[in-house]
């Protein structure tokens, strides 16, 4: 057998990548719920929902050195497995303490996953092409974000949030199901130099890129919004607002679907006019949502917000992604990469601990709107620290 040409192998990725996403997609907007259900107090749920961030923060770059040893699809096929027996483990929880480890250990399989697929994707791409191929697997992400809670909003009017867990375990055994028969079928050694990702680099060199460090920043803001949100929403769309699992889960399938939609014309878009204008548009589309979000009680009327919050959101992935691995040299590249997606952890971490425990004096609405001039403060950082012109 030939092995298989790096083209199909992107493909298998990428559909990889949609399975691994979707498991947790299926659920990710109802955990809140979930969770208070179960028993979580507002800390805990603060915290609860912090752990992913903290754990792939503290261990996202550590873990893609463990490629050099074990090979790409290994890893992958390690991460897998752990995401399914985590999800499965969900739906028998009877105490939020138990919350702690697993959501730790499943946020550990995606601190594994993300870095190797990341990488070999921005490997298989030129310059010129960059933004495209970007777009291309980010839009596979944002299809099973669009899928998970249309398949959620569906669910929950038959099953309820146990059995939504053990349904969504499924997804996994797909995953590795491709990953066995790809590995059948394919005459790669296993730790050869191409399946692996090598993590080389100088972390001083790439702290001392401007560009690089601006990015970064612009993330922490972006994704400090994004854990006040997936924290806080949730609980707020149905303690204040009332609206029904099924209902909320419908609300973040519109979201889903603007989300994929942009992000394969935002990687394009990029590679005609430059990374950071569709950057600082996307950034000015979340800003303005969270004002909306935190004003907006109507559900016709939140709707239409949601889709221009996941357009916003999709633009900004692809660009972005492009941008840092174009700020460095080749050699730094893998390194650089890793290093931007723990930037992502780092402010989810800092925005879920800010609403758990400043929900007991704030209101959701006030630290919805909080999440604005966060955003506002780094995106100025990003535009000084910038390097080229961006009109």
């Amino acid at each position: 057998m030939k092995p298989i040409a790096g083209q199909k192998l992107l493909i298998v990725i990428i559909l990889v990548t949609f399975f691994q996403v979707l498991s947790s997609a299926v659920t990710q907007a109802l955990r809140p719920i979930y969770f208070v259900e179960v028993g979580a107090n507002t800390v805990q749920l603060g915290i609860i929902m912090a752990v992913p961030s903290i754990v792939t923060l503290l261990t996202r770059v550590p873990a893609s050195t463990l490629v050099n040893r074990l090979g790409r699809w290994n890893m992958m096929f390690i991460s897998i497995l752990t995401t399914f027996v985590t999800t499965g483990l969900f739906a028998f929880v009877n105490n939020p303490v138990y919350f702690y480890p697993l959501t730790g250990i499943a946020a550990l399989a995606w601190a594994i996953f993300s870095p190797v697929t990341v990488e070999y994707v921005s490997s298989q791409s030129s310059r010129a092409s960059r933004g495209t191929t970007m777009g291309f697997y980010f839009t596979s992400i944002a299809a099973a974000l669009f899928v998970g809670p249309l398949l959620a909003s569906v669910l929950t009017l038959i099953l309820d949030l146990r059995q939504l867990f053990l349904f969504s375990s499924v997804f996994p055994i797909i995953s590795l199901t491709i990953i066995t028969i790809i590995r059948k079928i394919s005459d790669t050694p296993n730790n050869s130099e191409d399946s692996k990702e090598k993590l080389s680099g100088s972390i001083v060199r790439i702290l001392k890129n401007r560009i690089f460090l601006g990015t970064c920043v612009a993330r922490v803001g972006f994704s400090f919004s994004m854990g006040v949100f997936t924290t806080i929403y949730a609980v707020y769309a149905g303690e204040t607002l009332a609206f029904t699992a099924s209902a909320i889960s419908l609300l973040f399938t519109f979201r889903g679907i603007s989300n994929m939609m942009v992000r394969m014309p935002a990687g394009r878009l990029s590679d005609r006019i430059g990374r950071r204008k569709p950057f600082i548009i996307a950034y000015l589309i979340v800003m303005a949502s969270f004002v909306f979000f935190a004003y907006l009680k109507d559900y016709l009327f939140i709707i239409p917000v949601m889709v221009l919050f996941g357009l916003g959101w999709g633009i900004r992935i692809a660009p972005s992604m492009a941008l840092v691995s174009e700020s460095v040299n080749d050699e730094d590249r893998p390194l650089s990469l890793s290093l931007f997606m723990t930037m992502f952890d780092l402010g989810s971490t800092i925005g879920s601990l800010f609403a758990g425990f400043a929900g007991a004096l704030l209101s959701h609405q006030l630290m919805l709107l909080a999440c604005t001039p966060i955003m506002g403060v780094t995106l100025t950082i990003f535009i000084l620290l910038s390097k080229e012109p961006l009109i």
